[in-house]
């Protein structure tokens, strides 16, 4: 097997067809695996709350980049300024191996806005509403096996692994797909919002 190298170099193919049903804008999404080794594919976060742990697969992030564009989908969002944690909190992954596609579909409510898993949501009146120039659905994933991380299967949700960081959180690979969009509205918090996208520069989108 090959060694998993330091940075992602484009394993995933993501394709999708988004639409709109029931108040939602719906991703139903499949992301292919092509390269040599298994991959972590982030896939939901742990739902907040008291009782039994649950895994919540329709958690998103929502970020409106400077160009108008939003960056929407199962990825690693930035952490607030100012926040410090001393475990921070990571998606919950599913396991792909070298050929396998998984099957998923990402349900966003409307109206659509900034969101952030680290941040609650605000009242209507701190968001501004504004029209998109377009859209990308994202998706963030690891190799198994990368000597920054440990994964193991989540004991409250088999189906999925838990994911930390050994040291520092070594960057992840991102898939995306971006679309048009006409008369999309997005509702931009007027916060402090984090909008960093972790986006990798060699990573090579199918």
């Amino acid at each position: 097997m090959s060694a998993p190298p330091q940075r992602p170099t484009g394993w995933l193919a993501l394709a999708c067809r988004p639409g709109k049903a029931d108040g939602h804008l719906v991703f139903p999404y499949e992301v292919t695996n092509n390269g040599p080794v298994p991959v972590l594919v982030m896939d939901a976060w742990r739902k907040p709350g008291r009782g039994d742990p649950l895994a919540d697969p329709d958690v998103a992030q929502v970020v409106l980049r400077e160009d108008g564009v939003a960056v929407a989908g199962k990825y690693l969002p930035a952490l607030p300024e100012g926040m410090v944690v001393a475990t921070r909190a990571l998606p919950l992954c599913t396991l792909v191996k070298p050929g396998e596609t998984l099957a998923r579909e990402l349900r966003i409510r409307l109206p659509f806005a900034e969101q952030s898993s680290y941040l609650p949501e605000l009242l209507l009146s701190r968001y501004e509403p504004l029209e998109l120039r377009g859209l990308v659905l994202a998706v963030g994933w690891w190799p198994l096996g990368h000597p920054g991380i440990v994964a193991a299967p989540a004991p409250w949700a088999p189906a999925h692994h838990l994911v930390a960081a050994l040291h520092r959180l070594p960057p992840a690979g991102t898939a995306q797909l971006r679309f048009p969009t006409t008369r999309l509205d997005i509702l931009r918090r007027r916060d402090a919002f984090p909008r960093g996208f972790p986006d990798q520069p060699d990573l090579e989108v199918s």
